[in-house]
């Protein structure tokens, strides 16, 4: 998973109301707008495991595949289980939010990684999994909807549109070029060096399914919390490389594809960042 490094976009004002009720320009809670768009499956369901097999997990945490039940699907494919790990980390569900789905509904926010694909819970976020309430089944039907508006629109051309879209051209025609390497690693350098006025634009030209010249990217991790100084990674396609130069420009993450992934992984990938542009413009909460 891409290593998060700066908060989240701040975005403002819907007032959540029934699944039916039209989408409007900008979200009640920024928090669940951002894990809406880093979400591939929203479900709601229970966990169909024994609350002695989680205790066991939780004494000794590792992952575990742990069943849904009941499950209805709110966004995105239906996953047959979700990998969990029961330790008290900030970035997941708590042990006591498990505990409490193994008994009753809850929501789980998804996202999918790996080879073969397997779902875990989606950004970086503890209230990944909560109690699934009316109230909160509603706000986010509610926000699913708004963001789902949002996709369907055409994006207005941004700062910075047409050298990103040149550039962007260039990174797909390089392979088998003489200089390929050092040419790709001069767009990767500028696209990053555009920074958060280049986002937008980068966004826009980033569904791009060409393959790289050189499966490779290297970024400074920028992160206060860093363990290492550079942070490599073996992108496929050229939307692969500008997700994981958009996370270094914002810190935000929509998905593990940095290395890869599949189709569908790149096309949840794809318009989370959408969703994350058109918020950008939201007033602060």
């Amino acid at each position: 998973m891409l290593t998060r490094f700066a908060p989240w976009a701040c975005v403002a004002t819907l007032v959540a109301g029934p699944a039916a009720a039209a989408p409007r320009a900008c979200p009640a809670s920024p928090e669940l707008a951002r894990l809406v768009a880093a979400s591939s499956s929203i479900v709601e369901a229970r966990f169909g495991l024994s609350q002695a097999t989680l205790a066991k997990t939780v004494e000794h945490p590792a992952y575990i595949a742990a069943p849904l039940a009941d499950a209805t699907s709110l966004k995105g494919p239906m996953p047959g289980a979700v990998q969990i790990y029961p330790k008290d980390e900030a970035y997941l569900p708590p042990p006591d939010a498990l505990r409490a789905a193994v008994d009753r509904r809850a929501l789980l926010f998804l996202t999918q990684a790996g080879s073969p694909p397997q779902f875990y819970f989606a950004g970086y976020s503890p209230k990944a999994l909560t109690p699934a309430t009316a109230q909160a089944q509603a706000g986010v039907r509610s926000e699913i909807a708004r963001q789902a508006a949002f996709l369907r629109a055409v994006p207005a051309p941004a700062a910075h549109d047409a050298e990103v879209r040149r550039l962007v051209s260039e990174l797909g025609g390089l392979r088998g070029r003489p200089g390929a390497d050092v040419r790709q690693r001069a767009i990767f350098a500028r696209l990053e060096a555009l920074g958060p006025a280049g986002v937008p634009a980068i966004v826009a030209h980033m569904d791009d399914r060409h393959v790289l010249a050189v499966p490779a990217i290297s970024l400074t991790n920028h992160a206060a919390d860093a363990f290492e100084g550079v942070r490599h990674y073996g992108p496929e396609q050229v939307v692969d490389a500008l997700d994981a130069i958009l996370n270094q420009i914002t810190g935000q993450s929509f998905g593990a594809i940095s290395n890869g992934g599949t189709e569908e992984q790149r096309g949840a990938a794809v318009s989370g960042w959408r969703v994350y542009v058109a918020d950008l413009g939201c007033p602060a909460p």
